[in-house]
């Protein structure tokens, strides 16, 4: 744990003058791209390049063009993925929404920053003719700063899923970086953009199409927080950490240590990208669905059941969608936490086809698979999930005062009793200020599948490829093949599609952006 020397009994040193707001935004002003290290460099490349596939996956899907049907644009300065040109508010809200509608993004310590920290800086430094490394500093500065106010809020309503208020912040940043707005200026849109946070209700968030927009009114929050500043209406600079300001207002108990390190500790360097729609859990749970289908004869075995272990959090995830899986037309949030769903795609068809999810295309054997499919809690993977550099497992909903409680609940008391340390030790181990480059997580998924001649088959995953503690090649092996395949799914031939999807990975060397030539379908 890395402990700020201003902290008590450390050093006989005063805690820092300048609120966090300050401090971020001069740091933002004077990051150069060589001040960036090359490990990070590359990493930020790996991330621009997964969100862009992940946002063009979704044009593949009925909601794309919905999507599309809702941008109204009196510009054509930035891209808007897969469909045409826009001004550069109207391109990076349309482009949020897009990365978001499939929950296919990817994370850094902190949260989902792609919607705000990627596609922001990417539609002005488009309109602002900017270049490649220019778009990686904004980038990269907006993830950073993001990142550790995402971190800061451990547990509750507005944490993790429900952190798209950090979005406003990311717009702020990615904005005024790019356009050169000095550090006055960001810190007053800093606190401006953050100074009403919002979080979804999970009625609308999980059972209904609407959710997918989560991310694009903070987005025009920020934006227009630029905007506010410039014209000269300021917020008040202590908003963040200060007692009764916005940390304190989020969580019981906000982890303010992660607002420092800037320039020393990289959140970029914790990147996860997705190799599956849906959350982490629901990938692990398909990976090992893949790695059963590979162990039997899938084109003349017919499948009896299929049991599906995995973290509590998988189980409590599906219970929430299960209420509206049964509705005339599933909503897509709903659709993406279905387990049976995404099992038994793994297991027919050996391969998850974003397209579909949600859609009545699922019928025939797909739906007869997942309805043989059990899901069931294993209380030793929620504990391997735990003891993650940052615990997972459970989802951590409730104050930090009673986690302890609600872990041994997720587990049962035989699990709590067997590993006491852990379930005691969740709630310190969330505010641990960690390297990220060291951070690592364990979400396994175990599938047994019992055929209709008697036999069983069963594998199972550590974690899903491009989670955070996979090297950074294969990190960047999964942003790479995500992107290529969306773009094929467009109508590009398949060498134009490595081509295209190679040159995102330099985008740096780029002296002139142009999205839309290197993503567009054929």
């Amino acid at each position: 744990m890395n402990v700020p020397e201003w902290l008590p009994f450390v050093r006989k040193t005063p805690p820092p003058s300048k609120p966090f707001s300050e401090r971020a935004a001069r740091w933002a002003d004077g990051l150069s791209y060589r001040d960036v290290p090359r490990s990070i460099r590359r990493t930020a490349r790996a991330q621009l390049t997964s969100s862009i596939g992940a946002a063009l996956r979704t044009r593949t899907h009925p909601i794309g063009d919905r999507i599309g049907d809702t941008l109204a644009s009196s510009g054509d300065s930035a891209t808007v993925l897969g469909g045409g040109r826009a001004d550069p508010a109207t391109a990076a809200c349309g482009n949020a929404a897009l990365v978001s509608a499939l929950d296919f993004d990817g994370s850094v310590l902190g949260g989902q920053t792609g919607p705000s920290c990627v596609f922001v800086p990417l539609a002005y430094a488009e309109a602002a003719e900017a270049d490649g490394e220019e778009l990686l500093v904004a980038q990269i500065a907006a993830n950073e700063i993001v990142g550790r106010l995402g971190a800061a809020v451990p547990t509750g309503p507005f944490s993790r899923e429900g952190a798209v208020w950090i979005h406003a912040a990311g717009a702020a940043v990615g904005r005024a970086v790019i356009e050169g707005d000095d550090p006055d200026t960001l810190a007053d849109a800093l606190v401006t953009a953050l100074s009403t946070p919002t979080a979804p209700i999970e009625r609308s968030a999980v059972g209904s199409d609407a959710g997918i927009r989560g991310a694009s009114a903070p987005v025009r929050a920020g934006l227009a927080a630029v905007e506010s500043a410039r014209a000269g209406i300021g917020g008040r600079r202590d908003l963040i950490e200060s007692e009764g300001g916005l940390l304190s207002g989020l969580t019981r108990r906000p982890v303010r240590e992660f607002l420092f390190g800037l320039g020393e500790r990289w959140h970029t360097d914790a990147l996860s990208v997705k190799s599956t729609p849906g959350s982490v859990y629901v990938a692990a749970a398909t990976e090992a669905a893949f790695e059963a289908r590979g162990r039997f004869d899938h084109g003349r075995t017919a499948i009896r059941g299929v049991d599906v272990y995995g973290p509590h959090a998988l189980c409590s995830q599906e219970s929430t969608a299960r209420p509206y899986l049964e509705e005339d037309r599933v909503p897509i949030p709903a659709a993406l936490r279905a387990v049976p769903r995404a099992t038994a795609e793994a297991l027919v068809e050996g391969t998850i086809t974003p397209q579909r999810i949600g859609t009545r295309t699922e019928e025939g054997a797909i739906r007869r698979v997942a309805d043989r499919v059990d899901l069931k809690h294993d209380p030793e993977l929620t504990v391997a999930a735990l003891r993650s550099s940052v615990p997972a497992g459970v989802e951590f909903d409730g104050g930090r005062r009673t986690i302890a409680p609600h872990v041994a609940r997720a587990v049962g008391l035989r699990t709590t009793l067997g590993h006491l340390p852990t379930v005691l030790g969740t709630a310190r181990r969330l505010s641990d200020v960690l390297d990220p480059s060291e951070i690592e997580r364990r979400i396994g998924a175990r599938v047994v599948v019992r055929t209709a001649d008697g036999r069983a088959f069963e594998a199972s995953v550590e974690r899903p490829p491009g989670v955070v503690g996979a090297p950074l090649a294969e990190v960047r092996a999964v942003a790479r093949r995500k992107c290529r395949e969306a773009l094929e799914a467009l109508g590009v031939s398949e060498p134009e599609a490595r081509s295209r999807t190679d040159r995102l990975l330099s985008i740096d060397e780029v002296t002139r952006l142009r999205i839309d030539r290197l993503t567009d379908g054929a």
